[in-house]
């Protein structure tokens, strides 16, 4: 049985997946890795840490799955986070992640230089501190002596490419997250390489996601205990990836949360009415784009929630997630009057505030944290709201909503999610999506598969909106939005501090 290996190199974690061509996961390893924070909004990654967790989740997965049979290995990761390798291939810094916050300056003088809309125009992207280009201007400033060392900048997928095949490549879906990028023309934009100190020479040449970027050097394949000249699939971003895995075409909307929330919907053109708070990059499928709006902290919000509102729970080893669900859906409808807005990292998507931070709104000595919880969890869902209406307004039809990633798991979210859109969400069977898209470019790219979309879709749960809930969620959105614009102007302010 012929078999497909994925890595992905998430935020958090490596996933390692051993797929038959059918779909299904044989086997599976996740593996952690830290983010390093030396400085207040600095977000670094240390990509051997990558390589380490990639190496020991194959050992892993092919000693359930078997290293016979495998015949190809795809790749995903998230996008933006960038990290510079030397002509020998040794890494010379950590890598700055898509997180960091650092370069928000070089990200208004790229603004200033070449303007807002013409950027958006050209690279489909927003001047903000996520994209490469800002962290790349950074180190101009501040680290030149690594711009000048550097023999090509890659991306986190890229690297591993790099560590298993000693080719680096990029596909135009990590291209597109760059800024760097004409997503019209599908080139570099040279004014900006000019402008921030690199040469095109310094990236990895470009190809698509469904091209292979070489094959398994010898030693790493015994090393790996795979077998020699494995085709390495050059895959995509993890979004993309995701999209593709998720089956995100025609009207159907994907909204992905994890430790952010993305979302998507997919385009065979650049829309003619692209809104400037939108997000387009290229697809992974050929010729396509990918429209897209994020919230930089979702699942981290949860997160802390865990950690600082139920840390004995969570010290005596209880589910904790399920305990915020529950005590969440005892609060009901609009909190009790406690209103969240979702910004603990600045805030993208219908905003674009990098000084942006998280607001709890209307407490009194009567709540309790069940209603704390239920607003992080609506709050969330109100932004996602605000995503789709932005679709809308550009003529997309925005009817079915797809929810993905650990957020998805959640079924008293999924319902507020349902109850605040106004519209019925669905979770599918489809396990692990950005790894599934990685394994359908995989098999596509070596021919044994005729098409990358999967028509047939298995339903896991649907949640209906309730038209009485949507009523009261209408009232508080109306509150979320006015909340936000009666803060926004202090945030600067409070960023001093």
């Amino acid at each position: 049985m012929e078999k497909i290996l994925t890595i992905d190199i998430g935020t958090t974690a490596c996933k390692v997946i051993v797929f038959d061509l059918q779909g299904n996961i044989l086997a599976k390893a996740n593996r952690e890795y830290p983010t390093y924070t030396p400085q207040i909004e600095w977000a670094e990654q240390d990509p051997l840490d990558w390589w380490k967790e990639a190496v020991e989740g194959i050992k892993q997965v092919v000693q359930v799955a078997g290293a016979d049979d495998i015949v190809a290995i795809g790749l995903s990761s998230q996008r933006e986070t960038v990290v510079p390798i030397d002509r020998e291939g040794n890494v010379l810094s950590r890598a700055i992640s898509w997180m960091d916050r650092r370069s928000r300056v070089e990200a208004e003088e790229i603004s200033r230089q070449f303007g807002k809309e013409t950027i958006h125009k050209i690279t489909g992207l927003i001047p903000d501190s996520t994209f490469t280009a800002t962290k790349l201007l950074w180190l101009k400033k501040h680290q030149p002596e690594i711009l000048q060392k550097a023999y090509v900048f890659l991306q986190p997928k890229e690297f591993i490419g790099y560590m298993l095949t000693g080719q680096a490549a990029t596909d135009h879906s990590l291209a597109s997250r760059t800024m760097m990028f004409d997503i019209n023309k599908r080139q570099w934009w040279q004014d900006i390489f000019e402008f921030v100190g690199v040469k095109t020479s310094q990236f990895p040449r470009l190809c698509y996601a469904d091209e292979i970027i070489g094959y398994l050097k010898e030693d790493v394949a015994k090393f790996l205990g795979l077998k020699n000249g494995i085709p390495v699939v050059s895959g995509g971003g993890d979004r993309p990836s995701e999209a593709l895995g998720a089956g995100i075409v025609g009207s159907r909307v994907m909204e992905s949360t994890g430790t952010a929330t993305n979302v998507s919907m997919s385009s065979n053109k650049v829309p003619e009415s692209l809104d400037p708070r939108v997000v387009c990059s290229c697809h992974v499928i050929r010729d396509h784009y990918l429209i897209e709006q994020g919230i930089n902290t979702s699942g981290t919000i949860l997160r802390w929630i865990r950690d600082n509102f139920y840390r004995g729970e969570k010290e005596k080893g209880e589910n904790v997630y399920e305990l915020i669900d529950n005590e969440a859906e005892s609060s009901g409808p609009g909190a009790n009057g406690v209103v969240l807005l979702p910004f603990f990292m600045g805030s993208r998507a219908t905003r674009w505030n990098p000084d942006a931070k998280g607001v709890l709104f209307g407490l009194t000595l009567t709540h309790s944290r069940a209603d704390i919880a239920r607003a992080v969890l609506e709050g969330i869902s109100y932004e996602i709201r605000a995503c789709i209406e932005i679709l809308e307004s550009m003529g997309l039809k925005a009817e079915n909503i797809v929810s993905m990633g650990g957020g998805a798991k959640s079924r008293v979210w999924s319902k507020i999610k349902a109850d605040i859109l106004g519209k019925a969400v669905v979770v599918e069977k489809v396990q692990e999506a950005a790894s599934k898209g990685a394994m359908l470019l995989a098999s596509y790219a070596i021919g044994a598969r005729k098409s990358l979309i999967e028509e047939k879709r298995e339903v896991l749960f649907e949640y209906q909106p309730d038209s009485k809930n949507y009523e009261i969620y209408n009232r508080v959105y109306e509150i979320y939005n006015q909340l936000y614009n009666s803060v926004s102007h202090l945030y600067s302010k409070i960023s001093q501090y």
